[in-house]
C-alpha cells in the first residue's frame, strides 16, 4: 500500500495552472496591444520578441503541466484497498513493527482514504474478504486456501498468504450455489403456495434479495443490476403464470 498524496498533487497542479493562467493573460495583453497585423498572422514574420518569449515559456510549462496531470489521473484511477485490508495490514505493522514509528505514519487513520494498492484483482469483493476471514478463524485456511508455496512465504503467525486461484475457485463455487438457491427456493415456494397474495409476497421478497445480493456482492454496474433483477423477476412471474391452480 502506498499514499498517493492527493493534497500535494492538487497543490502542485493548482500552482502550475495558475502560472499558465498568468501567462495566458500576458499573451492576450500582448496580442491586444499589437499594432502590426502581420505579426499576429505569421509566425515567420513575427518580430515581437516578448510574445515569442511568452509562447516559449507557455510551451515549457504546458508540457510539464500535461505530464503531471496525466500521471495524477492515472494514479487516481488506481485500485484502493478495502477497509479490511488496511486494518489487517495495520495490525500486522503494529505486531511485527518492521518500520520505526516515524516511518510508518502513512498508515494513520487520517490517511486511509489517501492509500492505493497494486495488483488487486478487479473482481475481489465482499465474498473474497468474508471467505478469507472465515477460513482463518476456523483454522481451515491451511487446508483450503493455502498451497505449500503460500505456507513457505511466511512463518510469521500474524501474516498469512492465500492462493488467489484457490480463493477465486471457492468464491465461484459459493456464488454458483447462492445463484442456484436464489432461483430454486422461490420456485419451490411458488409451487407449494396456492394463494396469489402469498406468491406475490414471495416474488417481491426474493426479487429484493436478489437485487441486493447482485449490488452488494458483485461489481455489477447499475444497468447490469437493473437488467439482472428484471430477468429474475420475469422468470418468477412466468413460472407463476404457468403453475396450475
Amino acid at each position: 500500500m502506498f499514499r498517493q498524496f492527493r493534497m500535494l498533487h492538487s497543490r502542485v497542479l493548482l500552482l502550475a495552472q495558475e502560472e499558465l493562467c498568468g501567462l495566458e493573460r500576458r499573451l492576450q495583453e500582448v496580442d491586444h496591444a499589437e499594432r502590426t497585423q502581420l505579426f499576429l498572422s505569421s509566425r515567420a514574420y513575427d518580430e515581437n520578441m516578448e510574445r515569442r518569449q511568452i509562447l516559449d515559456e507557455i510551451r515549457s510549462k504546458l508540457r510539464q503541466y500535461d505530464e503531471d496531470l496525466v500521471r495524477y489521473l492515472r494514479l487516481a484511477a488506481s485500485a484502493t484497498p478495502t477497509r479490511e485490508s488496511v486494518d489487517s495490514f495495520r495490525r500486522w505493522m503494529t505486531a511485527v513493527k518492521p518500520l520505526i514509528e516515524p516511518e510508518s505514519t502513512f498508515l494513520r487513520p487520517e490517511f486511509t482514504e489517501d492509500l492505493i494498492t497494486v495488483g488487486q484483482d478487479v473482481e475481489a469483493g465482499i465474498l473474497e474478504e468474508k471467505l478469507e476471514k472465515l477460513v482463518h478463524r476456523s483454522g481451515l485456511g491451511n487446508a483450503l486456501l493455502r498451497t505449500e508455496r503460500q505456507r513457505k512465504k511466511s512463518i510469521d503467525p500474524n501474516l498469512h498468504f492465500y492462493s488467489a486461484k484457490r480463493t477465486q475457485m471457492a468464491v465461484r463455487l459459493l456464488t454458483t450455489f447462492l445463484a442456484a438457491c436464489s432461483l430454486l427456493i422461490p420456485t419451490v415456494l411458488l409451487f407449494i403456495i396456492q394463494s396469489l397474495p402469498g406468491r406475490l409476497v414471495v416474488i417481491v421478497l426474493f426479487t429484493l434479495g436478489f437485487a441486493s445480493s447482485v449490488a452488494l456482492l458483485t461489481h455489477a454496474k447499475r444497468h447490469e443490476v437493473f437488467a439482472a433483477t428484471a430477468a429474475f423477476s420475469a422468470v418468477l412471474v412466468v413460472f407463476v403464470g404457468n403453475v396450475p391452480e
